[in-house]
């Protein structure tokens, strides 16, 4: 375990923006999340805040705002990240020798990134599918020890390809990583002895695999999923 808490230190009424709208951040000014487990699995709805948690905690690291590690030099964070690194404090049991940022919007520049270096061990990630490549940047960089920090890993990947990819955090965490995601996929939110956070409108909750409301929704529709397609359908025309 490297990062073990984190907190918001102005009150959110004063950051501009959409950032004193978030949940996310009104729940860290009033209590700070804190991290107890090798692997945090962070969900929710879209627009809730989670990427923008985990893309702050990213920076706040030292780690390439557009992804990769502290040492990658491409992108311009003053156009993909927000200004909540700024106001948030980390507490750090130790610091981590590698740290790792994985970014699924800017996933392509890593990978250009890295196929400029002859020799380098993803310069061929442009040559494989998305998630061809995914996986291997999983098999190929993230084999040392440090934190690794995760936004939507699972766009690309089929769902057996999911499997497996849960299956290497696992092994990942077991060699001494800690790891942080955040996800919509209830595969990922399954992952064996991880901590799921889920984010909502009232803000931050730890809660169980079955509570999560992507379960509960994934669930629904395997159910009955001509019934809930017709009915989703209905009410759209």
């Amino acid at each position: 375990m490297f990062l073990t808490k984190v907190a918001l230190v102005d009150n959110p009424d004063t950051l501009a923006g959409y950032l004193s709208e978030l949940s996310v951040v009104h729940s860290l000014f009033k209590e700070p999340l804190e991290f107890k487990a090798p692997i945090t699995v962070i969900t929710g709805e879209n627009g809730v805040g989670k990427s923008t948690l985990v893309e702050a905690l990213a920076v706040g690291m030292r780690v390439n705002p557009a992804g990769g590690s502290r040492h990658a030099n491409f992108g311009h964070s003053g156009d993909i990240v927000s200004e909540l690194h700024k106001t948030l404090q980390l507490t750090r049991r130790a610091n981590p020798k590698d740290a790792f940022f994985f970014r699924g919007e800017t996933f392509y520049n890593l990978a250009s990134y890295h196929s400029t270096f002859s020799g380098d061990p993803l310069s061929d990630l442009l040559e494989m599918s998305h998630g061809e490549s995914i996986m291997a940047l999983v098999e190929r960089r993230l084999r040392r020890p440090g934190l690794i920090i995760l936004d939507e890993p699972e766009a690309g990947l089929s769902l057996l390809r999911q499997l497996e990819f849960m299956g290497n955090l696992v092994h990942l965490a077991a060699a001494g990583s800690q790891i942080i995601v955040a996800t919509h996929s209830p595969i990922l939110l399954a992952t064996p002895g991880a901590d799921i956070v889920e984010v909502s409108a009232d803000g931050l909750r730890q809660v169980s695999f079955e509570d999560t409301e992507a379960v509960g929704a994934a669930r629904e529709f395997l159910n009955d999923p001509r019934g809930t397609a017709a009915f989703l359908v209905e009410d759209t025309q």
